[in-house]
């Protein structure tokens, strides 16, 4: 009897050893990079977004082929995005289109990217070169992915766009009109008018165009495009504008 009582003490013992050795047992590679993809997301949820960036990137480093990896790039990139890192945030999706060309994120993607360049674009008397590669990045979201989710806020931003786009060549018209450098003033305000049309600035433009050809005394002209500019915004404050100019003229003819 006491030798039984011996052994079952001696097996509990072993039994209990092995439990504590089972406790403390290192955690699997799977549950390592489900726990660093969950604190990469409760730093994001806490605006915390530099340092969510970085632990996304280390599991897409120390986990290349998985799963986890593409959707760590693509949060990498939401998080530069939202510091203002804007060349770490392209850069990152960057790769991921490289090497995720068939995702069904790709739409996403790409808009990350536009909305990098798009809020990139400064006031329009400076250089428009991020505003055109937004222009190019929104219009192949709307092209590529016309009926995803970020489409429809791709043609609000291209709105955008061509608004900055049109007043930095009103600018530049404006600059060449008051210099009386016509031929340069006609051409800009003319590719205003072809170019955007549904834009605030295209009545100015014909406005402007009806102020130069007037004071060159082309007044057949300056009334053609008074005309134009009646048929396609007859509301417009410039349409007045320039009938009155033109009658103006007219009379002291």
């Amino acid at each position: 009897m006491k030798k039984t009582i011996i052994t079952i003490i001696a097996c509990t013992f072993i039994l209990f050893s092995c439990a504590s050795n089972k406790l403390m047992a290192p955690e699997s590679e799977g549950e390592k990079l489900a726990i660093l993809y969950a604190d990469a997301l409760k730093k994001t949820k806490k605006k915390d977004y530099v340092d969510a960036a970085i632990i996304f990137e280390d599991i897409e480093r120390q986990y290349p082929y998985t799963s986890w990896a593409s959707k760590s790039q693509l949060m990498a990139g939401f998080c530069y995005l939202r510091s203002n890192m804007h060349d770490e945030s392209i850069n990152v999706i960057e790769r991921y289109l490289a090497l995720n060309p068939g995702s069904n994120e790709i739409d996403y993607a790409n808009y990350l990217k536009s909305l990098n360049y798009f809020n990139q674009i400064s006031d329009a008397q400076r250089d428009q070169s991020l505003t055109l590669a937004a222009l190019k990045s929104f219009k192949e979201v709307v092209s590529r992915f016309p009926d995803s989710d970020y489409a429809k806020d791709s043609k609000e931003k291209i709105k955008i766009i061509n608004d900055r786009l049109a007043s930095k060549e009103l600018y530049i018209a404006r600059e060449y009109q008051k210099d009386h450098q016509w031929v340069s003033a006609i051409a800009r305000y003319n590719y205003i008018i072809e170019n955007f049309s549904q834009t605030k600035f295209a009545p100015e433009s014909l406005h402007r165009l009806v102020e130069i050809y007037l004071s060159l005394g082309l007044i057949d002209e300056a009334k053609k495009y008074a005309a134009t500019l009646g048929y396609n915004y007859p509301s417009s404050y410039w349409y007045k504008a320039s009938y009155k100019l033109i009658n103006e003229n007219t009379k002291t003819t």
